[in-house]
């Protein structure tokens, strides 16, 4: 919950930081910073005992169930198709303006996902454990894939003519660094608690982790609270409650960190 209320303090998760960075949104920099040391400080409690435990054999049930979710929000979807203008087709509502509504057609989205979930899949593309593996044992094998992700995100702008460098009147950016540098410390210390970032989680998920079902859960309970109740940011500024919640998000994660480690004997 509160690694979602986190990002969207910041208006992106650890993927849309390296892309907002990549089309020249100075920004971000504050973001990856503030993502960098909240997981330096979830390292931090990894080598002082905290440990989610060992992964242990479940029932069949439980790994589809985020799956099983998903194919019926798919169904839903193809039930109630969204129409033109409107905001709402069936029990489903649509965004007709803003992030929401710039998305590609179902069938490119499917192929699209299904290719990059893959890929991630086999890879082990993971934000989080690149930054992880590089602070805790010096590997940078997963970190590589980052730079790949950032250095052909950038010749795309490039190529495009989307490259325009600055810190005002970013797409879907705020300009108060402390905060967006505070969102992303916030989530990138419950990232490493919970063992994977967002995109991570989702792999994970798919591949029947309950564990990770439950957190993918949780970041879309979180990005209700955040958007009905004032936490998440825009363009304009930090949401009327989101800087008190990037505070009681931080105190919170410090809390799991120091009471939930196993003390050697």
């Amino acid at each position: 919950v509160f690694a979602m209320i986190g990002a969207l303090v910041f208006l992106g998760c650890p993927w849309r930081a390296l892309l907002r960075l990549a089309g020249g949104d100075g920004n971000a920099i504050f973001g990856l910073a503030g993502l960098i040391v909240g997981i330096w400080i979830g390292t931090l409690f990894l080598k002082n005992g905290y440990n989610l435990g060992r992964t242990e054999k479940t029932y069949t049930s439980v790994g589809w169930l985020l799956p099983l979710i998903m194919l019926g929000f798919l169904i839903l979807m193809l039930i109630f198709p969204q129409i033109k203008g409107e905001t709402k087709s069936g029990i489903l509502f649509y965004s007709v303006k803003g992030p929401g509504f710039m998305h590609a057609s179902l069938i490119i989205s499917l192929l699209v996902g299904l290719t990059i979930g893959f890929l991630a899949q086999r890879s082990r593309f993971c934000t989080m454990g690149a930054f992880r593996d590089l602070i805790l044992f010096r590997q940078a094998h997963l970190f590589s894939g980052l730079l790949a992700l950032a250095v052909f995100a950038f010749i795309t702008n490039l190529i495009l003519g989307q490259f325009h460098p600055g810190f005002a009147k970013q797409p879907v950016a705020h300009t108060m660094s402390i905060w967006n540098f505070g969102g992303m410390v916030v989530a990138g210390l419950a990232f490493v608690l919970a063992g994977g970032c967002p995109g991570r989680q989702l792999f994970l998920a798919g591949e029947g982790d309950g564990d990770a079902a439950v957190f993918v859960l949780g970041m879309i309970v979180g990005a209700g609270f955040a958007h009905n109740f004032g936490l998440a940011s825009s363009p304009k500024g930090v949401g009327p409650h989101g800087i008190a919640a990037v505070i009681i998000g931080l105190l919170v994660c410090l809390f799991i960190g120091f009471t939930m480690r196993k003390k050697n004997a």
